[in-house]
This record gives structure tokens, C-alpha cells and sequence, in this order.
């Protein structure tokens, strides 16, 4: 459309300004588009977010008092032993056994939580990525469409003024040309 702009001599015809309303019209559309898509996405990673909390919640609520009753179960152990270990020897070294199993549990349920975690903030840092990406593209979008409409317009405004420049010189030179 450019080109045809500045092959043709003559100011802008009817058939060049619907072209250019129909170009500023799909821009527009395009824009629209764009924005209705970004809006889409930022709901979705908000809802994404929302429900990878409430899990985590979830797996700590459950986690927690299991831990808490592993905890509960080697204190109690252990001063079982201390109070019967003249006695039930044998008994305490089981309860030894039974306590460093209750502690691998929990170390398990620690590194499943600090596992689950870890998972939660690559998640975060996955969709912050996306959505950083979603609107960095826009915005160079925005720029690319705002310098597509703005260099053109530019380059119309030059060509209109050089043609009223021209206009008012040859009918300067005719006048003084009827004025003679």
C-alpha cells in the first residue's frame, strides 16, 4: 500500500483512503484480539496458581499431623526406654529400631513436602515466564503496529506538504506571469 502511495502523484483517491481505513481497521481488530487473548491467559494462570496453592495447602495439612505423631511416638519411646531399660534391654533396642524407622518416615514426608515444594515454585516460575514472555510480546506488538502507522502517516504529511508548497508556487508564477 506503501508503494502505491508513492507511485501515485495525485492526492490520496477514495479507493487509497478505504484501503487505509480497512488497514487501520484490521490493526485495530488485530489488537483487540491480542488483548482479549492476554486477558484470556493471565485468568488462566491465576486460576493455575489458585489451585497449585490450595494442593500444597492440602498436602501440608495432611502431612503435618503425621509428622507431629511420629514425633509424639519417639518422645514416647524414649522415655519408655529410659524408664524400663534395667529391665526390658532387649525391648528397648526393638523400640531403638521402631523409633529410627518413625524417623525415616518422617524424613520421607519431609522430603515429599520439600519435593512438593520445589514443584510449586518451578510451577510459579513457569507460568511468571509465560505470562513475562505474553507481555513482552504485546508490547513490541504494540510498538511494531504504532511505528507501521505512525512512519506512514509521517511520509504522507511531508508529501502533502511539499504538494501545497508546489501548489502555491506555480500560482505565485502565474499570477505574476497574468500580472506582467
Amino acid at each position: 500500500m506503501l508503494a502505491m502511495w508513492f507511485q501515485d502523484t495525485d492526492a490520496l483517491s477514495a479507493v487509497d483512503t478505504k484501503l487505509l481505513t480497512v488497514f487501520v481497521g484490521l490493526v485495530a481488530l488485530a489488537m483487540l484480539v491480542q488483548a482479549i487473548a492476554l486477558i484470556v491467559l493471565a485468568a488462566k494462570s491465576g486460576k493455575a496458581i489458585k489451585s497449585l496453592a490450595e494442593s500444597v495447602d492440602e498436602l501440608k495439612q495432611k502431612a503435618l499431623p503425621l509428622i507431629e505423631s511420629a514425633t509424639e511416638i519417639s518422645r514416647s519411646a524414649q522415655s519408655l526406654v529410659t524408664e524400663t531399660a534395667p529391665k526390658v534391654r532387649a525391648i528397648a533396642d526393638n523400640l531403638m529400631e521402631t523409633s529410627e524407622l518413625v524417623r525415616g518416615t518422617a524424613q520421607h514426608f519431609e522430603e515429599t513436602l520439600a519435593d512438593a515444594n520445589l514443584r510449586t515454585q518451578r510451577q510459579v516460575a513457569r507460568v511468571d515466564g509465560m505470562v513475562t514472555a505474553v507481555l513482552t510480546a504485546t508490547v513490541e506488538a504494540v510498538e511494531t503496529i504504532g511505528n507501521g502507522i505512525r512512519v506512514p502517516a509521517h511520509k504522507i504529511a511531508v508529501l502533502a506538504g511539499q504538494a501545497k508548497l508546489f501548489a502555491e508556487g506555480l500560482l505565485a508564477r502565474i499570477k505574476s506571469v497574468a500580472n506582467r
